[in-house]
């Protein structure tokens, strides 16, 4: 038999296959095949899944290459579970393991052993049978492991080698210590427990390990409600850490580097080590709890002030020590003496961020940061100017000198609240609008104030200013993304959402725009207001979301709009054409009769599924074919109607197809017409039940007319139950009750409409009609 004839049809290239079957990784590309080295089970097993391939056709291949394969009896012995047990998710599937997975192997076996339930001998014995480096068979566990067990071979979310010591950390985490600190001996004994069970389990430890004791878990494990002190060997150990155990721990900072190297940290800190810690030197390094000095700290001269307020010694003296201890602090020169006053001062979170953020001696004081430090110290502006150069500022703003008061505040505030931030250095002009319309003063004295505390940037626009403005003239010069600068062209969207929030026109809102100054404000807006507004200019028509660009809008963004509305399509693609939007397609007055359920321009909406009924009625009513109708709904973003061919469309078929047989909408849905729907379409027609039936057919509605049924039939048809009902003659006596018709006269037409009636003389009059009913 031919090689090929065992391939799959789809197995393309041979000499691309043969590349693939032939390599290690079966990626066609190099390390290759040895022809001198037996092919092992377990790369016939992985061709064969990857190719498709039966691995005896593999085999077969891989011989007439030169290859020794294995022999059949070997083949004979694959199960599923060794595809599973080669498979590195053991899903059956790729990706497979390789050689270079040889120090994860052990792991792998001991997860493999929980899936298929076999001992982790057993699959270490097979996965060498396989020709995979397995460990030997003896150094694994007789039975399944437990899950707490399996969790121990995970190492940050991947399998532990066996080839490298067990980090210690991880032997930490597994033990819980970070949970356990408190009770160091506990900690211990659970930690030489874990330590324990990793060693069963065929992992090594580092020697040092074994001898770990409780002042190594000090030392390693560090502050456990502190993740500033959690140590990671990928991770450089902070200087400060060395020190805070060194004094801690009552040893020299290179005893503890020393010891931290033993357990295999590398990132140590470099350069000489101080001799000894002295207690008070760790409130020289420790900003505070959560932030350390670094070796190279850019915030240097903010923890010297910080140190020196915490311990009452001179920022000089800080800095010397900091020096002897391997830190790298710039000489420069200090006060004698600080407080937390001058924290409180450098502290330039008010103006410039909500985070904490030491103001650079070198940048810039900003005037809000001035202003709110002399009202929070309850000193004059000129005290804190004064404060900040003695401090080493050299860029304090000229700030009149004077007391900030709680209007003041109020003022700078960027919430015009008094809270913080503060305005820094730049009065915006929309801040200037808003705490003009709180003050009741105009924008003009409103900006002489803030020139008045200091601010030479306040921002105002060419040209006249109004008069007076109110809070609606406020919340128009602010946007999602901040002030609107009175330079910056308005977007259509924030003209559009103020608008909408007043219940007024968009036109109403641009024109107060310019008259607060604002120059590059859209025109042509509507005067009227819309409540679709917001849902046409917003993402999926979500009036949260984020608005869409003003080009390209599409017919799909305008039907779901026009849905969401329950609106015409065409009415939104107007009123977005109003409000400065480009479509991607010209609106035209035929599509309101398109998109109308009645063909007549007005609501109710057609959704959005197309219906042949609806496309004929249209067609008829726009003087166009069906397939021009629905052409036009293709372009408005709908999805095309599959015609028939039906050799041409007729008049009545409006009517055929909708529910109430009168040539308007609802129409029926595909494969929901049935008897009663022919007949009342024949009644309205004058056609004859089978033609009304032969026609809906090729409109590809089938409904079953049974021969000899009329017009005449259609009160049975309405009146008789559900064809799944048992039916007796109880059944045949009620339904003449309702039609008014005699019994004899239902049973004689019954059979026609395919129900068996029981063989009786039924009575020929017809049932008196029931007594009204009357009220007791």
């Amino acid at each position: 038999m031919p090689y090929s004839a065992l391939l799959p049809e789809d197995h393309g290239d041979h000499g691309d296959h043969d590349r693939r079957i032939t390599s290690h990784r079966l990626d066609a590309e190099e390390p290759w095949l040895d022809p001198d080295e037996p092919v092992t089970l377990g790369h016939v097993l992985r061709a064969a899944q990857e190719s498709g391939c039966d691995p005896a056709a593999i085999c077969y291949r891989l011989a007439e290459l030169g290859h020794q394969v294995p022999s059949p009896e070997q083949l004979a012995t694959v199960t599923d579970d060794d595809l599973r047990l080669l498979s590195r998710k053991r899903y059956s599937s790729g990706p497979w393991l390789g050689p270079e997975d040889a120090a994860l192997l052990r792991g792998h076996l001991l997860w493999a052993a929980d899936s298929l339930k076999r001992s982790p001998t057993e699959l270490a014995a097979r996965l060498a049978e396989l020709g995979l480096p397995a460990p030997a068979p003896d150094s694994m566990p007789e039975q399944v492991p437990e899950y707490t067990d399996l969790m121990l071979t995970r190492y940050e979310d991947r399998l532990l080698p066996d080839d490298v010591p067990v980090p210690v950390h991880h032997i930490l985490q597994e033990a819980r210590y970070w949970e356990e600190a408190d009770d160091l001996p506990q900690a211990l004994r659970e930690v030489v427990s874990v330590r324990e069970r990793i060693v069963e389990l065929g992992y090594r430890v580092d020697p040092v390990v074994l001898t770990l004791d409780i002042e190594d878990l000090t030392l390693l494990g560090g502050d456990p409600g502190d993740d500033h002190y959690r140590l990671h060997l990928d991770h450089p150990v902070p200087l400060p850490y060395v020190l805070r155990l060194a004094q801690g721990l009552d040893r020299t900072p290179d005893d503890i580097a020393a010891r931290l190297r033993e357990f295999g940290h590398r990132l140590l800190p470099e350069g000489p080590l101080p001799r000894s810690v002295e207690p008070g030197d760790l409130d020289l390094f420790e900003r505070d709890r959560r932030i350390l000095l670094a070796r190279n700290d850019p915030d240097w001269f903010a923890h010297l002030v910080v140190a020196g307020a915490r311990t009452g010694r001179a920022p000089a003296d800080v800095a010397e020590r900091l020096r002897s201890l391997g830190f790298t602090v710039p000489e420069a020169e200090l006060l004698a003496e600080v407080s937390y006053d001058d924290v409180d001062l450098i502290d330039g979170r008010p103006a410039v961020c909500e985070e904490r953020f030491w103001l650079p001696r070198a940048a810039p004081v900003p005037v809000g940061h001035v202003l709110f430090s002399a009202h929070a110290r309850g000193t004059s502006t000129a005290a804190v100017v004064a404060r900040m150069r003695e401090l080493g500022y050299t860029r304090v703003p000229n700030v009149p000198d004077r007391n900030v008061t709680d209007d003041d505040l109020r003022l700078i505030s960027t919430e015009g609240d008094g809270s913080t931030p503060v305005l820094a250095d730049t009065v915006p002009y929309g801040r200037v609008v808003c705490a003009a319309a709180d003050s009741g003063a105009g924008p003009a004295r409103t900006a002489a104030r803030y020139r008045g505390l200091g601010y030479t940037d306040v921002v105002l626009p060419d040209g006249p200013l109004p008069e007076s403005v109110d809070e609606r003239d406020g919340l128009l010069t602010v946007t999602g993304t901040g002030w609107l600068a009175p330079d910056e062209a308005v977007p259509v969207p924030h003209v559009v959402a103020r608008a909408h929030a007043e219940g007024t026109g968009p036109a109403e809102v641009a024109r107060r725009l310019r008259t607060l100054g604002y120059r590059d404000v859209p025109s042509g807006l509507p005067e009227t207001p819309h409540p679709g507004d917001l849902a046409m200019i917003s993402r999926d028509a979500r009036r949260d979301g984020p608005y869409i660009p003003l080009t390209g809008v599409t017919a799909e963004h305008v039907l779901c709009v026009a849905d969401v509305l329950e609106s015409s399509a065409h009415d939104v693609a107007l009123r977005m054409l109003g409000l400065g939007y480009a479509l991607e397609f010209t609106p035209h007055p035929d599509d309101a009769v398109i998109a109308s359920l009645s063909a007549d321009g007005r609501s109710p909406w057609l959704s959005r599924d197309a219906s042949l009924g609806h496309l004929l009625l249209v067609a008829k009513v726009l003087g166009r074919t069906p397939e021009e109708v629905d052409d036009r709904r293709v372009e408005l973003g709908h999805e095309k109607y599959e015609f028939s061919d039906v050799g041409g469309y007729e008049d009545e078929d409006v009517v055929l197809l909708s529910e109430n047989a009168d040539g308007r909408g609802p129409w029926i849905p595909r494969g929901s017409a049935d008897l009663g729907h022919v007949l009342r379409a024949a009644r309205a027609t004058g056609r004859t039940p089978e033609e009304v039936g032969t026609r809906m057919a090729l409109l590809r509605h089938h409904v079953h007319v049974p021969p000899g049924v009329v017009v005449g039939d259609l009160d049975l048809v309405e009146a008789l139950p559900d064809r799944f009902r048992t039916w007796g003659t109880g059944d045949l006596l009620a339904l003449a009750s309702r039609t008014g018709r005699s019994p004899a006269d239902v049973a004689a037409r019954l059979p026609v409409l395919g129900r068996e009636v029981t063989d009786l003389d039924y009575p020929t009059r017809r049932p008196a009609p029931s007594p009204p009913r009357t009220r007791p």
